[in-house]
């Protein structure tokens, strides 16, 4: 019977005389096997150490006893180093070198111009990416439909004043249900607190993100068909590959887009500043101080100041200072020779008055005082969230 062309070359059709040939190969005939496949050019003295190959890279050959080869991008190293070149992951950032390191990274709006620049298809202008909302789509769990979600803005549970101070990533969950709307306008049916997308699932985010200026006014407009931003989602990915094109244009556009992205931007500032004041409390930390008057902010002026109105037992009859949009106050320092400026946020007018109450109940460095002060380091992230809701909050029409 003919063997089958596929097992000639299996040990079961072997005589027992050819196994033995080959597994009782003399040691001679396998040491000379493996040092013509050495690396390293034998030399004629065993006491001699042997020479290195010498490669060149502009020929692309390799020097050997035997002659000049070709060289293998397997041995050439500046191919390893071209292919691993973006490989390499980022290093974490450790503590700060230098002076120039430490005050950048206490200052939020140096952090903030630091950002990657991204280009928004609607005002046609390159900003970096923290005057940006970033827009990602997210597979509807139980239509499988694509919707445009704010994928930054997914809250986090943050930890308790005995855990370590950076938060977890666990994901929250909204406690309403939305509607949204499709591409062409269209009403959607109601969706599941899942189906906003604040809560992405493993593999259900696909395409690159889309970017558009951070402003409530503008992202509004998206549904007005007066407006020239009407349908602007379905331009989110223009400047992407081709596939993803007609996924976006199709894609679910929520119609209260506006007011979920700012009540999301409110829950984060109000996560942030609950669990400062926790440390503050229980921690012994001092992230949040009380200001007693607006004079006693030039002997802190460490970062942003919170204003929220009227202290509890004041007399209404007192003139109260009530700061605007991108209020700062002023003063002098050094003696009069240089002047300093930090930044007031009216947090009623920011937060709205059911936020605002809420941190005045819950927070227990706001039980006293109307005036206070974010200080250190850690307050950075706080910062920065509240100056981007001033951008959001802000009316393009009256600047």
């Amino acid at each position: 019977m003919r063997p089958c062309a596929a097992l000639r070359g299996s040990t079961a059709i072997h005589s027992p005389s050819r196994i033995l040939r080959t597994q009782w190969q003399p040691y001679s005939s396998r040491a000379e096997a493996s040092q013509q496949a050495s690396p390293v050019a034998t030399a004629a003295d065993d006491q001699t150490p042997a020479a290195p190959f010498h490669i060149d890279h502009e020929s692309k050959t390799i020097k050997t006893a035997v002659g000049d080869l070709p060289l293998s991008p397997v041995m050439d190293p500046t191919f390893w180093e071209a292919r691993d070149r973006f490989k390499k992951m980022k290093p974490k950032p450790g503590k700060p070198q230098n002076v120039f390191e430490r005050e950048f990274r206490k200052n939020p709006f140096a952090q903030a111009l630091a950002t990657p620049v991204r280009h928004d298809m609607t005002t046609q202008t390159r900003l970096p990416s923290f005057f940006f909302q970033d827009f990602k789509l997210i597979t509807h769990p139980e239509t499988g439909k694509p919707w445009w979600v704010p994928r930054s803005l997914a809250l986090h549970e943050p930890p308790t004043a005995t855990e370590s101070p950076e938060y977890s990533e666990n994901m929250g969950e909204p406690a309403e249900e939305d509607t949204g709307v499709t591409g062409s306008g269209d009403v959607a049916p109601k969706a599941t607190a899942a189906a906003t997308g604040l809560i992405p699932k493993p593999g259900s985010a696909f395409a690159p993100s889309g970017y558009v200026l951070a402003r409530q006014d503008l992202i509004k407009s998206v549904l007005d068909r007066k407006s020239r931003n009407f349908n602007l989602h379905r331009r989110l990915l223009a400047q992407t590959s081709t596939r993803h094109k007609p996924v976006g244009g199709t894609a679910v556009w929520r119609e209260d887009m506006d007011t979920l992205i700012l009540d999301q931007m409110r829950q984060q500032i109000v996560q942030n500043v609950l669990y400062l004041s926790q440390m503050c409390e229980t921690a012994n930390r001092y992230y949040i101080v009380r200001c007693f008057g607006w004079d006693d902010i030039k002997f802190k002026h460490r970062g942003a100041v919170l204003w929220f109105g009227r202290e509890a037992g004041e007399e209404t009859g007192n003139d109260v200072v009530k700061p605007g949009r991108f209020a700062t106050y002023d003063f002098e320092t050094s003696g009069g020779a240089a002047k300093t400026s930090v930044l007031v946020h009216n947090m009623p007018m920011l937060l709205g008055d059911q936020y605002s109450e809420q941190l005045r109940r819950e927070a227990g460095v706001f039980k006293e005082g109307s005036l206070f002060m974010l200080a250190g380091r850690r307050t950075t992230d706080l910062q920065l969230m509240l100056w981007k809701l001033q951008g959001y909050l802000s009316d393009s029409s009256k600047s």
